[in-house]
């Protein structure tokens, strides 16, 4: 199968199989949206086929489904038929995605991607080997609440997106150490629930060179899932040849077992976490993220989901006025995931493109990046998202309301308002041609600035 294949002989085919593939469902999901009406209805009845070959896939098609369904009547006419065929697993899987997008967003959101809370110092190393752990490589803080406080974790929702039981560190450590460019790996703190997955701050050593790494374990996934673990390889291998670029997230390294996982820089927290910046600071840092971006996009590569979570820092300065540089983490992620999971789970819809919520505004490219730059701007500048309240009113927002300006929500120049705006525009066509133009409209914000 090819995304080239016509789309007559493509539903014929699974029609007519004995053994239906369960990667058709990207394919056939893009064709409940075609104009030609039997290509449509064909489509409806061929993904009604790969939910009854593969009913463990229905919870995931489900949640693309109804994502679909107030936009066309072929992805209504499908979800009927899972929910008749199996009301049980479609009314769990719609009070999920419901709950998913339906979030109040009055407040900056940093769960359900964050940890615990930072007073209990759980981040804090320790001499190797002085634990329980024996080999050294589990060194956690030596608190005495640390067993309730990774008891605590161990308690909470056991299943992560997917319904994969997430690993315990012993499950994991040995084989990543083994498949990956480190030679050892110390775990520092309990995990994190962050996007994408479980996390876990490490020291990774190599050549007795320590770096301070963050083992992520990706979420529903599984290393060799046909097409969506092929697509998500390639997007990994993109981002590692990043490395040399300044203002994104180096991933060391990745793999597949015990499940797939990445090792990156370690990074403490995110635009999201953090305070306004004053418009010298807020400049600075948005033309270093223009800058990263306008690097990817010539060596061809789309972001697909810029926003304040996705702007990492290191956290580590010893002044509150030293400058952390902004890192763009999840590099390409979201243009795999998109396809099977609720984008809402991986991009804040508040920062979201309108071409996110209808297909009407095109495709996810190069021009949803300099939109999610608009928006980070936005959070730069003023120290709020361009929309707040519940999904629907921010949906609605985007899609036929523009935010205040900012010089109406903080002290702010004119020209902030007049960048932001156009990075921000509804209308493709109306944004910056490249991030290459945005980045030197910001510049000149910067004044003699170094």
């Amino acid at each position: 199968m090819t995304s080239e294949q016509d789309p007559r002989a493509l539903i014929a085919e699974v029609l007519t199989a004995t053994d239906v593939d369960r990667d058709y469902v990207p394919r056939l999901l893009e064709l409940l949206d075609v104009g030609d009406r039997q290509v449509r209805l064909g489509a409806v009845a061929a993904l009604c086929v790969v939910a009854d070959e593969h009913p463990g896939a229905v919870a995931s098609l489900v949640g693309q489904l109804a994502d679909r369904a107030d936009e066309t009547l072929a992805a209504t006419l499908a979800l009927e038929y899972v929910a008749d065929r199996y009301p049980t697993v479609v009314e769990d899987r719609l009070d999920q995605w419901e709950t998913s997008v339906e979030i109040d967003h009055q407040v900056e959101r940093s769960t359900p991607t964050r940890g615990e809370s930072d007073d209990d110092e759980v981040g804090r190393t320790r001499v190797a080997g002085e634990g329980a752990d024996t080999d050294g490589r589990q060194v956690y803080s030596d608190e005495a609440d640390d067993d309730d406080q990774r008891q605590r974790a161990d308690d909470e929702d056991g299943n992560t997106i997917g319904g994969r039981p997430r690993a315990a560190d012993a499950e994991w450590r040995s084989p990543v150490e083994y498949e990956s460019r480190f030679d050892s790996i110390s775990i520092l703190a309990p995990r994190e629930r962050r996007r994408y997955g479980d996390t876990y701050r490490t020291r990774g050593v190599v050549d007795e060179t320590e770096y301070a790494v963050a083992v992520r374990l990706l979420d529903g996934v599984d290393g060799t899932d046909g097409s969506f673990g092929t697509a998500l390889a390639t997007r990994l291998d993109e981002w590692q040849a990043f490395a040399d670029v300044e203002n994104v997230l180096t991933l060391y390294d990745w793999g597949v077992d015990p499940r797939p996982w990445l090792a990156t820089e370690y990074t403490a927290e995110t635009l999201a976490d953090r305070d306004r910046f004053s418009t010298t600071e807020a400049a600075w840092h948005a033309e270093r993220l223009a800058g990263a971006v306008t690097t990817l996009h010539e060596r061809g590569v789309v972001h697909a989901g810029i926003d304040a979570e996705s702007v990492a820092y290191y956290g580590n300065v010893i002044e509150e006025s030293d400058r952390q540089p902004p890192l763009l983490d999840n590099l390409g992620l979201l243009s795999v995931y998109r396809h099977r999971f609720d984008p809402s789970q991986f991009l804040d819809p508040r920062y979201a493109a309108p071409e996110y919520y209808q297909r009407r505004f095109g495709r996810i490219d190069h021009a949803t990046d300099i939109y999610g730059l608009g928006a980070v701007c936005y959070r730069l500048f003023t120290g709020t998202p361009p929309y707040t309240g519940a999904f629907d009113g921010v949906r609605d927002g985007v899609l036929s309301a523009d935010p205040p300006e900012p010089s109406a929500v903080a002290d702010v120049p004119p020209a902030v308002d007049d960048i932001v705006g156009k990075a921000m525009a509804r209308r493709k066509l109306a944004r910056y041609e490249t991030a290459a133009h945005l980045r030197q409209e910001l510049r000149s914000l910067r004044g003699d600035d170094e």
